[in-house]
């Protein structure tokens, strides 16, 4: 397979081209940096290599915990991790899951501490639910932001896919030679 620094060269390689195709789709330079950052994140950080030790996991620092179940339960190179379609999309439902988790738990931490001990005023717990809520609903989801997102990271990791995929293929065709 290649090394981290090849794919982290094709990720490179891969940017320009990948803001050209975004904003050729889309007609709009914003959602094309969009696409070509969640790219870029896909490839350096949120590959198919999260569930190895490997750069992508490392470059998490103190947040690589987060990733540590996901590396128990997946086996590297299978089709959970590296598979084109189902790879990203468990990882995004993976890392939404992880980010909720922590949403709940600093929700729960908070409401501790202004009760003054362990267990929370339930209240407060409450409130401050609602006071995120209204604050994400407030804004919105713009759907073509999401897509963008969404086809960013997709892109970024299916590179890495493809170019493993391109060199076992030229690995073996050698060996037939």
């Amino acid at each position: 397979m290649p090394s981290g620094k090849v794919h982290d060269a094709i990720t490179l390689i891969l940017a320009p081209p990948t803001f050209a195709a975004a904003w050729g789709a889309t007609g709009s330079w914003a959602l094309a940096c969009v696409a070509t950052c969640a790219m870029l994140f896909g490839g350096f950080m949120f590959g198919p290599d999260l569930d190895i030790q490997s750069r992508q996991y490392t470059r998490w620092g103190v947040f690589r915990f987060i990733w540590w179940p996901y590396k128990v339960v997946f086996r590297h190179r299978s089709r959970w991790s590296h598979g084109i379609i189902f790879g990203t999309l468990i990882r995004v439902v993976y890392f939404t899951g992880v980010l909720v988790l922590l949403v709940c738990a600093g929700i729960y931490l908070r409401a501790a501490l202004v009760a003054g001990g362990i267990s929370p005023d339930w209240n407060e717990v409450a409130r401050a639910g609602r006071a995120i809520e209204s604050n994400v609903l407030s804004y919105g989801i713009d759907k073509s932001l999401v897509l963008a997102v969404l086809a960013g990271l997709w892109w970024g990791a299916a590179s890495h896919t493809l170019a493993d995929v391109g060199w076992s293929v030229v690995r073996k065709g050698s060996e037939i030679f």
